[in-house]
């Protein structure tokens, strides 16, 4: 999950920096001519003219744009998480379960898709952290389960597939 935190923020990023350099392309100042004749001062507008340069790097940036927007927009989060989803099977994961908290706790994981952060699973059950730590001990201890530090929580994840 943080994985896909990271890549919404890395596609924003691109969206961003993309957005920016075709701005400053498109914004270039057009030039102005001064003539002054005698007692007369002519302001003339000079059409500004874009080289084979600024074509690439506008073309470069919109696309960049289209497809970073593309992804935010469809939800780069979400494809990448249905490849974890089909992977569990609740009934099978449960197998051998018998505790009716660590089955609440393993439901919860596997609803998030097979990985949800710790702080998640204590407000989603409504258990005490310390609870849900025991549980999550246990859970561990058999294997069920793998918890890696995220700053200030733990990813837990199933380590049983099916």
């Amino acid at each position: 999950m943080a994985g896909l935190r990271n890549l919404r923020l890395i596609f924003f990023a691109g969206l961003l920096a993309s957005m920016f350099v075709l701005t400053i392309k498109l914004l270039q100042p057009i030039s102005i001519q001064l003539l002054v004749d005698g007692q007369r001062i002519e302001f003339t507008q000079q059409p500004a003219f874009y080289g084979l340069s600024d074509l690439v790097i506008s073309t470069a940036s919109a696309f960049t744009a289209g497809v970073c927007l593309v992804c935010l927009a469809m939800g780069v989060g979400e494809m990448v998480r249905e490849v974890s989803v089909s992977k569990f099977d609740l009934s099978k994961v449960l197998e051998g379960v018998k505790d009716t908290d660590e089955k609440i706790i393993l439901s919860l994981v596997v609803d998030a898709g097979g990985s949800i952060f710790q702080s998640d699973i204590v407000e989603r059950s409504g258990f005490s952290k310390g609870k849900v730590s025991l549980v999550l001990d246990r859970l561990e201890a058999r294997g069920i389960i793998q918890r890696k530090r995220s700053g200030m929580t733990n990813l837990v994840s199933i380590t049983v597939s099916t």
